[in-house]
């Protein structure tokens, strides 16, 4: 039985039972004590107090408890909000905070866990090899030391990988075969500690205590490169949350089953380091730390017994939980590269394919690196998976999600963030190299997971943070006088059906360049008398601008309208289409390229029933571009009237999208023969230093007919034309359209523009 806790102190999650078996004690308490009482106990407690002294030892274990006493708070909130199946803290964090997130703390826990084994087998090796040691010299031989004896006959690498070998063929060979062993560790751990504490009482020595307290590093050995290689010592404390299926009362038991571990380990370290730290002297602790151990204890042996089993049953632990957390995860379905090592294997689903690749990776590291060093990593990888875990509850809580009601109480948004802060700055001290390192790994991870937009069939937390934050913004909108600086084209862009009006919609997608808001209204006509009739056209017709959107990459919001007339469907739109202060300010319309009459005559009275609601008007006109070309040149037409700060505005958003990035903007006036071009030319260079835009000034005089100039400048040079409308309402707008469309013909794609004041580039 003690096997089965074993197994869920380094992470594995059995199968759930819905009657709950488990209480606090067994199903908790005891698989987080087995973790956190583990080989650092035994090998670098000592290590720790020799190198830096008693009261910064106390210090180091002091801010490693903090930390995970913080994210224990995090995770008995998570985990009494939310029923935990396969995959553990991986399964937790993916329902808070999405597969992106999810993903990024499996494959980092993963790596923790498979990085584990090693760490617990180079504890063993070394262990033994200062076990055997003593055996070794009583036999008489010529070496000069036991130390470069074992270094020149027994290379610790070679133990090791026998030993993983060992582990690798128990653990393929299937969980039950694997437990078994392990049933007698905690009566040996427990035995190992009474020894040791009470030798340590009865050998304190007051004189060594003094020498021991003092503060002070020695021998290269800082804070945080001490605080690294203790801090594995108090890992362990997601054992209880990955039972919480087989539990009789999850929400009581992993919140007190793990800060009860938690407790109860503080103070065996506590007595440990004061112990040694009066009976053995530092310089001992420093060199021999393992001996020193020994020596305090009333029985030698069973210091040795309980490191071999602390570290064999950790490192058999960690070879059991890492497939299961890879297998949990490519069962999700977030990588496809992953997917290969969801198939179980057996009645018990064995996932041997990820076992394998744990040997690997446990079999390298054991090769490329001693246990201070794997340490150091081991712990990198620990505050990344802690700080995730602060982080999801902090996102949890402050995105005020009705769904989130943990029945753990003594949880607070602030001791998540300062959980996941201090899991933060303690990378960065601990090593600054490897902490950017291993961020931007895990980054790397998460954009690339985000990159694939995964679908799921959960819901997350990071929604709710966001529309917390979207109905804060909103709410401090409202009220709020829009001035001309803080002006964003919020665009709408009024279609006839998505086939028909492409290119109008991707016109829309270069003026606002996600600089603002852009919706796409796609407003369909039907006779149909029924709303269920007309709901179920218009839910069938939805998807087709979504797709295209998707398609193009456009970042647009899409709204169906299924109505019996099309203007009195755009009437109703334009009166109520907002969130508090966000309306729509622009109108993007498309020509009708038939030109037959009546379209002309529905388009113009489109034109003057947007006109009413007194915003910007742009009408659009397709030449066909030729997207599969670099575009090169805008040209903007200037008037002298309010139109050409907004034309001015969006020939410069233009530049900024990625299909014109590069393109340069021309502005230009035509002017009658005989009028200053001198001074037109100051006019616009003027202009252009009070708009802040680089343009090239042009000025073009005519002789007759401004448009006939205007046609033969743009034809050859641009790519797009922006041109102004006169006009100061909705009928002087349809006569200007008038006058102008019949002269576009021959012209590049272009924009005729009506500004209603807003928009002013001279802010």
């Amino acid at each position: 039985m003690m096997g089965i806790f074993q197994k869920m102190a380094a992470g594995i999650v059995v199968p759930s039972n819905p009657q709950g078996r488990f209480g606090l004690f067994e199903g908790v308490f005891t698989p987080c004590v087995l973790t956190i009482l583990g080989v650092i106990m035994f090998m670098r407690s000592g290590f720790v107090i020799g190198h830096s002294g008693l009261w910064f030892g106390l210090t180091i274990l002091a801010l490693s408890k903090l930390i995970t006493t913080l994210t224990a708070l995090s995770l008995s909130a998570i985990s009494t909000n939310t029923e935990v199946r396969g995959g553990g803290v991986y399964f937790m964090i993916s329902r808070a905070l999405g597969p992106d997130f999810g993903g990024t703390i499996g494959i980092t826990l993963f790596i923790a866990q498979a990085v584990g084994v090693s760490f617990y087998v180079i504890g063993f090796t070394e262990a033994f090899l200062g076990s055997v040691a003593p055996f070794l010299t009583s036999f008489g031989t010529e070496l000069k030391s036991p130390a470069e004896a074992l270094t020149e006959l027994y290379a610790p690498q070679i133990i090791s990988s026998f030993v993983v070998g060992g582990l690798f063929y128990l653990t393929f060979k299937g969980a039950d075969v694997a437990l078994k062993v392990q049933n007698f560790v905690l009566g040996l751990l427990l035995l190992s500690i009474l020894s040791f504490l009470i030798g340590g009482f009865f050998a304190f020595d007051p004189q060594v205590y003094q020498t021991s307290k003092s503060s002070g590093f020695s021998d290269g050995i800082s804070f945080w490169v001490a605080f690294a290689i203790f801090f594995p010592a108090t890992t362990g404390i997601t054992a209880g949350a990955n039972m919480s299926g087989d539990l009789k009362n999850p929400e009581s038991s992993i919140p007190k089953g793990t800060l009860l571990a938690i407790a109860f380990t503080f103070v065996i370290y506590v007595l440990q380091m004061v112990l040694m730290a009066g009976s053995v002297p530092r310089d001992m602790l420093k060199a021999e730390p393992f001996m020193a151990l020994q020596q305090m204890s009333i029985f030698a042996p069973l210091i040795i017994f309980g490191v071999f089993a602390a570290t064999l049953s950790s490192a058999l632990g960690s070879f059991l939980g890492a497939p299961r957390i890879l297998q949990a995860m490519g069962r999700d379905g977030l990588m496809r590269s992953l997917t290969y090592f969801s198939k179980g294997e057996g009645a018990s689903d064995e996932p041997q394919r990820a076992t394998v690749l744990t040997f690997v990776i446990a079999f390298a590291v054991i090769w490329a690196g001693d246990l201070n060093a794997v340490a150091e990593i081991i712990s990198m990888f620990f505050l990344i998976a802690y700080g995730t875990i602060n982080l999801s509850a902090f996102v949890e809580s402050k995105g005020g999600n009705p769904s989130f009601r943990p029945q753990f109480r003594l949880f607070h948004w602030s001791t998540a963030l300062i959980g996941a802060l201090g899991c933060g700055v303690a990378m960065m001290k601990i090593n600054d190299t490897y902490a950017i390192i291993a961020l931007a790994v895990s980054s790397l991870i998460y954009f690339y997971l985000k990159r694939k937009e995964i679908e799921t069939s959960y819901g997350d937390a990071k929604r709710g943070y966001i529309f917390r934050g979207v109905r804060n913004g909103l709410r401090s909108l409202q009220g709020t006088r829009v001035h001309p600086k803080n002006w964003r084209p919020l665009l709408v862009a009024v279609i006839r059906g998505v086939a028909k009006d492409q290119e109008v919609i991707r016109a829309g997608s270069w003026i606002e360049s996600e600089r603002g808001l852009f919706t796409v209204l796609n407003i369909e006509e039907h006779i149909n008398d029924s709303f269920e009739g007309r709901l179920a056209l218009s839910q069938t017709h939805a998807p087709q601008v979504e797709e295209f959107l998707h398609r193009e990459k456009i970042q647009a919001f899409p709204e169906q309208l299924m109505c019996h007339d099309f203007h009195e469907g755009l009437f109703d739109f334009l009166q109520s289409h907002s969130i508090g202060a966000l309306k729509a300010n622009t109108i993007i319309l498309a020509i009708p390229e038939s030109g037959k009459e009546d379209e002309m005559t529905s388009f113009y009275k489109t034109v003057q029933l947007v006109a009413t609601f007194n915003l910007n008007i742009v009408v659009f006109k397709n030449s066909n571009i030729d997207f599969s070309k670099k575009k090169k040149r805008i040209d903007l037409w200037w008037r002298n009237e309010s139109n050409g700060s907004l034309m001015a505005l969006f020939s410069y958003l233009m530049t900024l999208h990625p299909q014109w990035s590069g393109s340069g903007i021309r502005l230009l006036q035509a002017i009658e023969q005989g009028e200053s071009k001198e001074k037109a030319q100051q006019d616009l260079q003027q202009f252009m230093r009070q708009a802040r835009i680089d343009a090239e000034v042009k000025i073009v005089p005519y002789q007759e007919d401004a448009h006939e100039a205007l046609r033969t400048t743009s034809y050859q040079d641009a790519d797009f034309v922006f041109i102004g409308m006169g006009a100061t309402n909705g009928e002087e707008a349809v006569e200007s359209i008038k006058r102008l469309v019949p002269k576009l013909g021959s012209l590049p794609a272009t924009a005729l523009v009506w500004s209603n004041g807003e928009a002013n580039i001279f802010v």
